[in-house]
């Protein structure tokens, strides 16, 4: 289990890694279609090993909660996987030269929009956690996971504004390199906490 653990924030830290070098190269100039449609693919990869292992990972702490507790934690975490999917998806497309502006101005919001629901799940499953730990008496240290999560809600909702701007038509390509620079970066800084949590899970 800790091994599964370290190697999918491992997938996750080089993932949102590489979309930040991908924007920045793009931002220079360098193949921005191109690297704008690879950095969409790569943060969808990274949402859907994200939200897979975190889902997993916290079937445990669901198992004994009730259905109205359980199912706005997991349709969050599943919101994610399902974003990570439709950015892959959306990215390919974008590569192929079918609409790319139009599909990678989506891919923002999309991804945005998963960052944001996946936030939202993980501050309700820790609370959740909070609570279980307060039962049993083990301590507690939330304070940099929800410092993580608030961040990526205001990355997520930039990504989203940002998206909605690219379809509007005001310099798509840039708006969706800078989108994909502000997802990869919120993934990057939230990755380290909550990776930290998972393993004290484990234990």
């Amino acid at each position: 289990m800790v091994h599964d653990m370290a190697t999918g924030s491992t997938t996750a830290t080089i993932g949102a890694g590489a979309a930040v070098i991908l924007g920045i190269l793009g931002l220079i100039g360098l193949i921005p279609d191109v690297l704008a449609g690879i950095a969409a693919i790569v943060i969808g990869v990274t949402l859907l090993s994200a939200g897979s292992l975190i889902a997993t990972r916290y079937n445990r702490a669901l198992a004994s909660e009730p259905v109205s507790v359980r199912r706005p934690a997991r349709s969050g975490m599943g919101m994610e996987v399902l974003a990570g999917i439709a950015g892959i998806v959306l990215g390919i497309l974008a590569l192929l030269g079918v609409s790319s502006s139009a599909l990678l101005a989506i891919a923002d919001i999309v991804l945005g929009a998963g960052l944001l629901m996946a936030s939202s799940a993980m501050m309700r499953l820790e609370s959740l956690v909070r609570s279980q730990a307060t039962e049993t008496g083990r301590p507690i240290e939330h304070d940099a996971i929800y410092a993580a999560s608030g961040t990526e809600v205001l990355m997520g909702v930039g990504a989203v504004v940002l998206g909605i701007l690219a379809l509007t038509g005001h310099n798509p390509t840039v708006l969706s390199l800078i989108s994909m620079i502000a997802l990869g970066a919120a993934i990057l800084l939230g990755d380290s906490p909550i990776t930290d949590r998972l393993f004290g899970m484990a234990g």
